[in-house]
């Protein structure tokens, strides 16, 4: 009975509410006590006024930090619907979560190469010759990225997915039962169950396809660590997801040295007759590319290796 009478629900004012957030007090919003789908509702709509807020500095500004952003919140939208889609009703889950998809897959090459442009002036400094392909190839990837911020498709799909969070029409008996609490609290764990199978099965027989998949479930399991740390203790949660950030960093550099040898290769291969020197340029660079990931493989599995005797206590 006291659950049921300090439990909160979500009502149109909320929306409006946060719609008056900066970006600093959206992450920090929560209501606690809300029923798991409510939660959801509210959680989904913060990320969906963070893509709004970082595409229009996309639009103002083609800064690489906006496009960067805007993925994140596109990637923890997608983690979230994901990882509590038995809370959804099918067609609109498949709905919101296609369209999400289709925008970041639409934004991943200019991604790969604002990277890996960076990431080269670390590795090699006599590369202006690649440095200004790509410059030109980004130019190409944002005006495609402004286009498709611009258009019809996109719009349409934000007013459709912003009426279905404010509406109540996403809530049935069964997502309404108990708080989030409880329900996050076993997502949580079985996502960190799930994380240390795929390690056990990572170092029984070794494959990059796994070690992406790993990458991703840590990137979901940050994201839902971080969203919920108000009703789990901050403190408790803060220091393990600073062990994850670590281990994720790592990764991340790994997963980067992947694309980028790939978008080098691929380059030289349509380049050669145009590049002075090029067979000892692809070499230079390739070489020294695939030494920093070889080091980065062997600091990911020591840590992968740790992570998994580490108990969540929640």
């Amino acid at each position: 009975m006291k659950a049921r009478e300090t439990k909160h629900l979500l009502d149109d004012s909320v929306f409006k509410t946060l719609e008056t957030k900066n970006m600093n007090e959206l992450d920090a919003y929560f209501i606690p006590n809300l029923s798991p789908i409510d939660a959801l509702r509210l959680i989904l709509y913060k990320f969906l006024l963070s893509i709004l807020f970082y595409k229009e500095r996309i639009l103002l500004h083609d800064e690489e930090e906006d496009l960067h952003q805007l993925r994140v919140n596109i990637r923890k939208s997608r983690a979230f619907l994901k990882e509590f889609s038995f809370l959804f009703p099918q067609d609109q889950l498949a709905y919101f979560y296609q369209n999400l998809s289709d925008l970041a897959t639409q934004t991943n090459r200019k991604r790969d190469l604002d990277v890996i442009k960076e990431r080269l002036k670390e590795v090699d400094t006599n590369h202006d010759v690649i440095q200004e392909d790509i410059k030109a190839q980004q130019t190409h990837e944002q005006h495609i990225i402004e286009e498709i911020l611009r258009g019809k498709m996109f719009e349409d799909f934000v007013h459709k997915y912003q009426d279905a969070l404010q509406s109540e029409t996403l809530r049935t008996s069964e997502n309404e039962i108990g708080t989030i609490k409880k329900t996050a609290k076993k997502v949580i764990k079985d996502l960190h169950l799930k994380i240390i199978q795929r390690i056990d099965d990572l170092e029984k027989n070794f494959s990059e396809k796994k070690l992406h998949k790993i990458r991703i479930s840590l990137k979901k399991f940050r994201y839902l660590l971080e969203e919920f740390q108000h009703i789990f203790g901050e403190k408790k949660i803060e220091k393990m997801i600073e062990k994850g950030k670590k281990l994720q960093t790592i990764l991340g550099d790994f997963n980067d040295m992947v694309n980028q040898n790939k978008l080098l290769h691929d380059y030289f291969n349509s380049k050669k007759k145009s590049i002075a020197h090029s067979r000892e340029l692809e070499k230079r660079l390739l070489g020294k590319t695939s030494k920093k990931q070889k080091k980065l493989l062997h600091k990911a599995q020591k840590k992968l290796h740790k992570f998994k005797k580490h108990t969540i206590e929640l």
